[in-house]
């Protein structure tokens, strides 16, 4: 597994587990519960409340798939199946303050013991090979490399030999583009670092500048495909039952989703664009030379890949200037968990319209050959 893969994994588990507070969350309920005053079935269900908002938290980070590739010696806490129990227990009308006591209390233990054995197991192997990467985070040469990943989840790409063939082929061509966009210099050869199965994870080097601009603009376009989600499964159904049946104001809710819609692709590419015209003022500016049409190729592969329900990875960030300041990949992962809990939320026929949209067809790239 590549290293700093494995660390990356290893710092999720430390942004939601330890540093956001849950850790210490679960010991201090299990306290709260263990005084008499606090056995009452209100204040005990809050707890729980809680809890499971968290775990689907974890889910929409994909912390357990995260943590079962680097667990070896013990299981993820995520597999203990709490928020399932949880929900059967606050389900359950007839149990009495003591009987939830009981039950809510093992779960409670449980959960501490697990984290803690997944932590131990974590911190190890974090000790181990923080040795052997690299001190240096000023990347201040233009030689300098980033690793960053692609998360394929969808079947279609992932299939079989020849679907993965051609979207590893596009996306090697869209990231030789988007370097051409940004950087007057010729690109060098993108390397492969790894394949990691599971949902299949491409790791690979790319110039360090390259990286981090691509990260914005897989950004971009999370955050309006996110307000669009937003829309589509709460806003617009609140505002179209508030016309009371009208049919020019209903219409005018139909050409404000067509056009968000629109807006998920076209802001990624305006984003490129703009990435563009602020390196024409560098020492050596990219050449402007279908910048347009660039801009539109590499927008189509980043809204293909996230409507699919793929994800990009900045494995190696910069440390933010300002402390305490989320770094640009953990900024990129929590865009990424938005998008996911929002699209849960979306039926069928309206997941099949994104992806009648957004779908790169085979005759579709014929033509830009």
């Amino acid at each position: 597994m590549n290293i700093e893969s494995l660390l990356n994994k290893i710092k999720i588990f430390k942004e939601l587990v330890i540093d956001s507070g849950f850790k210490r969350d679960v010991v201090d309920n299990k306290q709260a519960i263990s005084q008499a005053q606090n056995q009452n079935l209100v204040f005990m269900k809050g707890l729980s409340e809680n809890i499971k908002k968290n775990f689907v938290y974890f889910e929409n980070n994909s912390l357990d798939s995260e943590l079962s590739i680097v667990l070896r010696e013990n299981k993820p806490f995520t597999s203990l199946n709490t928020l399932e129990e949880l929900e059967e227990l606050d389900s359950n009308k007839e149990i009495d303050g003591q009987q939830y006591f009981q039950k809510f209390n093992s779960i409670l233990n449980q959960l501490q013991n697990s984290i803690q054995k997944n932590e131990s197991e974590l911190n190890n192997l974090k000790t181990t090979f923080d040795k052997y990467v690299s001190e240096d985070d000023e990347y201040e040469t233009d030689e300098e490399q980033a690793i960053m990943s692609l998360i394929f989840k969808d079947l279609e790409s992932t299939g079989s030999l020849k679907e993965f063939s051609k979207v590893l082929n596009r996306w090697n061509r869209t990231l030789l583009i988007y370097h051409t966009l940004l950087k007057s210099e010729s690109p060098k050869e993108i390397s492969l670092v790894e394949i990691q199965n599971g949902s299949i994870d491409v790791i690979f080097n790319i110039d360090f500048d390259i990286a981090i601009d691509l990260t914005e603009l897989v950004k971009t376009g999370l955050r309006v495909y996110g307000a669009y989600l937003l829309y589509k499964s709460k806003t617009a159904k609140e505002i179209i039952a508030s016309y009371m049946g009208n049919k020019k104001l209903i219409a005018t809710e139909i050409e404000r989703e067509k056009l968000m819609l629109d807006n998920i692709k076209e802001s990624i590419k305006l984003k490129a664009l703009e990435q563009h015209e602020a390196n024409l003022k560098s020492d050596l500016p990219p050449s402007k030379t279908g910048a347009t049409k660039k801009a539109d190729e590499v927008a189509k592969v980043i809204t293909d890949h996230v409507v699919k329900g793929n994800e990009v990875k900045l494995l190696t960030p910069p440390e933010p200037e300002v402390e305490n300041e989320q770094d640009i990949s953990t900024e990129l992962r929590t865009e990424t968990a938005t998008v996911r809990e929002r699209s849960k939320k979306l039926d069928e026929k309206e997941k099949q319209l994104l992806l009648d949209k957004y779908t790169i067809k085979d005759e579709e790239e014929k033509k830009e050959e």
